[in-house]
């Protein structure tokens, strides 16, 4: 019996799994990199606060690898990002098991149905040459939604994500790193 329900449960486990994708241009160097600019609109009726949340997430990120907020019309490169939420649909989820002899004529089961949606949200991030407008980095992510109890539970939801959308993102070379 339980080597039915272990593979269900890992394939389950790897569905609701989500991976972070990046890519790049490896002709750009990031060498001469030191400022940046976060350069986003918020959309009409999306939420600001999320942004924010973002906005703040990846300047931690980017002044831990070495890099400098600065002015927009003098930073050295510009990130974008976008966020985008995927509505599904709920679907009716059902569970089964049973249990029978064939000779004893005895049998018992077990089920079970809830509604379940697949709400997903999805975060963009671009590194953009200004003086080209080309994306020279990306990292994009997609997850099942959330529901949060507080502001600071979403606040850290986002600090996470971010982080790890950005680990691969080149840090700064400084003095104490070139050494």
């Amino acid at each position: 019996m339980f080597r039915y329900i272990l593979p269900l449960f890992l394939v389950l486990l790897v569905g609701c799994s989500t991976k972070t994708e990046t890519d790049y241009d490896p002709a750009f160097s990031t060498a001469s990199l030191k400022t940046f600019a976060i350069v986003h609109k918020s959309k009409e009726g999306l939420d600001t606060l999320d942004d924010e949340r973002i906005r703040e997430a990846i300047i931690r990120e980017m002044q831990l690898k070495g890099y400098q907020s600065a002015a927009e019309d003098t930073a050295d490169f510009h990130i974008t990002f976008q966020t985008a939420i995927e509505e599904d649909v709920p679907s009716n989820f059902s569970f089964g098991f049973g249990v029978g002899t064939y000779s004893k004529g005895s049998g018992a089961s077990v089920g079970a149905t809830r509604d379940v949606t697949n709400d997903k949200e999805s975060l963009l991030i671009n590194m953009v040459d200004p003086k080209t407008q080309k994306t020279f980095w990306r990292a994009t992510v997609s997850k099942k939604r959330q529901n949060f109890k507080s502001p600071q539970e979403r606040a850290a939801y986002f600090d996470k994500t971010v982080a790890s959308m950005l680990k691969d993102f080149p840090a700064r070379l400084t003095e104490s790193t070139r050494d």
